[in-house]
């Protein structure tokens, strides 16, 4: 009898064993088949301690509160990308290779640059209607440049001893006409 018992329980272990192998990833880690690491965002130093100037004065504790010199891990992130700490404080003065970074970097871009790139995005990934696409109305993509024949105005350019910018950036545009004005340009 005892036998039977020892056999069943072992039987019922592998086949538990083996259904938490075979099953999704919650059955796995339930029965501690696959390794839980901690999330590497969620990672953090822990601030120093830190002893008061007297030791007889300590403030009392407060369960379940954070340290008052504990910095959030996530508030860390996002002041360490922040645009603000990679400029010098207000009066902080820059150094001559700073100097020749920022002018190397070109000038400032506008203010409402975000702006025009959003719309820019939105125009291009906005699909025409049905009717759009039959008129050839859709919205217009932004034209690119000519890449062959922009290098040849810049070896023009060059070999002539003239600046870059003189002259205009051939452009093209990929919009084909629509159904319609294909039709109506055969008459």
């Amino acid at each position: 009898m005892k036998r039977n018992q020892i056999i069943t329980g072992l039987a019922a272990l592998s086949l538990s064993i083996t259904l938490a192998g075979c099953g999704g990833e919650g059955i796995k880690k339930t029965f501690g088949l696959e390794a839980n690491p901690p999330d590497a965002f969620d990672v953090g130093t822990q601030a120093p301690l830190s002893l008061p100037p007297e030791l007889g004065v300590l403030p009392s504790p407060n369960p379940g509160e954070p340290r008052p010199q504990q910095v959030d891990a996530g508030q860390q992130g996002l002041v360490a990308l922040s645009p603000a700490s990679a400029l010098p404080a207000s009066g902080a003065s820059v150094t001559g290779g700073q100097q020749a970074l920022l002018q190397a970097a070109g000038p400032t871009p506008p203010s409402d640059i975000r702006a025009d790139v959003n719309q820019s995005a939105m125009i291009a990934s906005k699909p025409p209607g049905f009717v759009d696409r039959l008129m050839g109305n859709g919205p217009t993509p932004p034209p690119t440049v000519d890449a062959s024949a922009e290098a040849r105005r810049l070896q023009e350019n060059q070999a002539l001893g003239q600046p870059v910018t003189t002259g205009n950036t051939p452009q093209q545009t990929t919009q084909s006409p629509g159904l319609l004005s294909r039709f109506m340009n055969i008459f």
